[in-house]
């Protein structure tokens, strides 16, 4: 069989193109309606803040087959696809608003380019109160819900403290941060705990006639070969090793950044919520 002496070169500029410019493979939805299709796997990426959700966004975007949105509902007034080569529109934001089931359907459900074959996005439990999302994402039973979980709460409670005191919520280089301390309030600690663990069993039953992958943080951060070749074959898509977008923020232990780590660890031993303390 005849050799492509241009095929070396070929394979380094789309190695060049998928390193510097993924989002030239997810073009804008605008042009999809002419050429697109439907028969694409949907889902979503469930769950709460702090529990791996941009890691687990940028390795599914990092796949070529793959389109990923975030958190479209997390504010319905002043939305953003989140995704690069799509923007907002007053239409967009109107549309999301006052008809978002609608826009679920039509608009992030609709026509994609022939190789994208899976688009989803990210929501949160407490995202879209009190509108037609829950049910529309309930009621259609074709929608694969990834739901995205953390053995250690308190790593989480710590991790959305943290990000809330320095505004810094996703780390994408390897420059050191500066290690800032907390001290943590017991009953806080409690009722996130509680809340968590309550959220996740209430939308594991609200999502139990769908298919359904549970992804927890640790064993993502620790092989996310092995956890991403689980998500590629639930979503239907052909096997490839993505590699991370963004960084851990943070290696320190636990006990180096709680201030009152021994007072809360005496308080929390001997209740469910003690293996959370090293």
């Amino acid at each position: 069989m005849a050799v492509n002496p241009f095929q070396p070169v070929i394979r380094a500029a789309k190695q060049v193109r998928n390193a510097w410019y993924p989002w030239l493979r997810k073009l804008p939805i605008e042009i999809a309606p002419l050429t697109g299709h439907h028969h694409y796997t949907p889902f979503i990426i469930l769950g709460r803040s702090r529990v791996g959700s941009n890691f687990l966004r940028g390795l599914l975007n990092a796949h070529s087959q793959i389109s990923t949105f975030g958190e479209i509902f997390r504010d319905v007034t002043d939305t953003d696809w989140d995704h690069m080569g799509y923007f907002q529109s007053p239409e967009t934001v109107l549309a999301l608003k006052d008809k978002p089931a609608a826009f679920l359907q039509k608009k992030l459900f609709g026509r994609y380019p022939q190789y994208i074959k899976a688009v989803g996005f990210k929501i949160f439990y407490y995202h879209a109160p009190d509108s037609a999302v829950w049910k529309y994402l309930q009621a259609d039973t074709r929608i694969r819900v990834i739901h995205l979980k953390r053995h250690n709460i308190l790593k989480t409670h710590l991790s959305r403290k943290k990000a809330a005191a320095t505004d810094h919520w996703v780390k994408t280089s390897r420059r050191q941060e500066r290690q800032t301390t907390f001290k943590l309030d017991y009953d806080e600690c409690l009722q996130d705990f509680i809340r968590t663990r309550g959220w996740e069993q209430e939308y594991d039953t609200l999502f139990q006639s769908h298919p359904m992958l549970e992804i927890f943080y640790e064993d993502l951060a620790t092989d996310h070969v092995h956890e991403m070749r689980r998500v590629e074959q639930f979503l239907n898509v052909d096997f490839e090793e993505v590699q991370p977008t963004t960084r851990k923020q943070s290696q320190a232990k636990l006990a180096d950044v709680i201030i009152n780590y021994d007072e809360l660890k005496q308080k929390f031993s001997g209740s469910e919520w003690a293996s959370f303390f090293e």
